[in-house]
């Protein structure tokens, strides 16, 4: 356990540097992100944190004499997905070519790993298993982009990334898989990028983004982790139980989507209506809606790993996740009655909140 605690600290230590010297890149790279119609920050800003977290991952999991099986797997994925991701950040790349990269990657995660999630029967299916490799395929793209979306202020993804691994890590300790454990701690442990990133007593606002390439990689290894953590022969927790761990990202890209399609735009097209968005509507400052937000993701992941050591039955679980889609949808519907000063009444639709504050980015 000492071997593992000195290379996370490693792995910290290595993004932290990697940091500093990348920095100093940014500018002849290209790497470098100035506020525009979409983005509103203070000048610009070095995106170069998705390589540093990657280069330390990649570094130390290598001292570990951890890349094989399917640990290579997830790093040849998030190559994929941090190399689209630099490219993206460079000279934005269109929505189909980073789809046609993220499906390249989900592939990769599967059939490096040779594991599915793991759906059991279904009504009117049966057996779940001749569905079970689009779905996972589906479900891995889906998360990459709601992470990618998710990042939107400052140590938001960041901090969501990290809640998500830690609970997949408990999960993980506790169902005997200390491969895995290992390859988790050593992700959370390239979080020093959050140094530079998550607004604090000394740092009024980021110094660093993580990027597309950053923020691709976290939700590719969130979504590898719980794929491989619910795969048969020998699942450590079912799907609907990891899946709250990851939920808060979800659950706003879903919402997003289906408003943007109500309107008649594609679901990828950018507006300012994501849920850090709203919490910012509320006044709270970007370092308290990216602290809140994550909170929240942390106690929900929470809620899905004790539910999966307690045993509690998928359909609860999957009731719970419903419950908290219905919070969100009500939270969207008041926030629009009160910039509009009208009485809130919830229905099973999704509301678009209007207006941005300062000090955000992203779409």
């Amino acid at each position: 356990m000492q071997v593992v605690a000195s290379h996370v600290l490693n792995a910290f230590l290595l993004s932290v540097v990697l940091v500093l010297v990348l920095k100093r890149a940014a500018a002849p790279l290209g790497l470098i992100d100035f506020p525009n119609e979409r983005k509103v920050h203070e000048g610009g800003v070095p995106v170069i944190g998705g390589i540093a977290m990657f280069c330390a991952f990649v570094l130390t999991s290598a001292m570990l004499d951890a890349v094989n099986g399917p640990v290579a797997a997830l790093v040849g994925g998030a190559a994929v997905l941090v190399a689209t991701g630099v490219v993206d950040d460079r000279v934005e790349l269109g929505p189909k070519l980073k789809l046609v990269a993220q499906l390249v990657a989900a592939v990769m995660f599967v059939l490096g790993a040779g594991a599915v999630v793991r759906l059991g029967v279904l009504p009117g299916w049966g057996e779940a298993s001749v569905i079970a490799v689009p779905f996972t395929l589906v479900f891995i793209v889906g998360l990459i982009n709601a992470f990618n979306m998710f990042d939107g202020i400052d140590g938001l993804a960041g901090g969501a990334a990290a809640s998500s691994l830690f609970w997949l890590a408990v999960v993980a300790a506790a169902h005997g898989r200390p491969e895995l454990t290992v390859i988790m701690l050593l992700l959370a442990g390239i979080f020093g990028f959050l140094v530079f990133n998550f607004r604090h007593r000394w740092l009024d606002r980021a110094t660093v983004f993580m990027g597309d390439a950053g923020s691709m990689m976290l939700g590719g290894a969130v979504a590898f982790f719980v794929v491989a953590l619910s795969a048969e022969p020998a699942p450590a927790a079912s799907f609907p139980a990891l899946l709250w761990v990851c939920i808060v990202p979800v659950i706003d890209t879903v919402s997003l989507a289906l408003r943007r399609m109500q309107d008649g735009r594609s679901p990828f097209s950018p507006d300012r209506n994501h849920l850090h968005h709203i919490v910012l509507a509320t006044g709270r400052s970007p370092r308290g809606a990216a602290a809140l937000i994550t909170a929240v993701c942390f106690v929900l992941g929470g809620v899905g790993t004790a539910g999966a050591m307690a045993g509690v039955p998928d359909a609860v679980l999957i009731g719970g996740l419903g419950a908290v889609a219905l919070g969100h949808t009500a939270f969207l519907v008041a926030m629009r009655a009160r910039r509009r000063g009208e009485r809130p009444v919830v229905r099973p639709t999704f509301a678009v909140v209007e207006g941005e504050q300062p000090g955000e980015r992203g779409a």
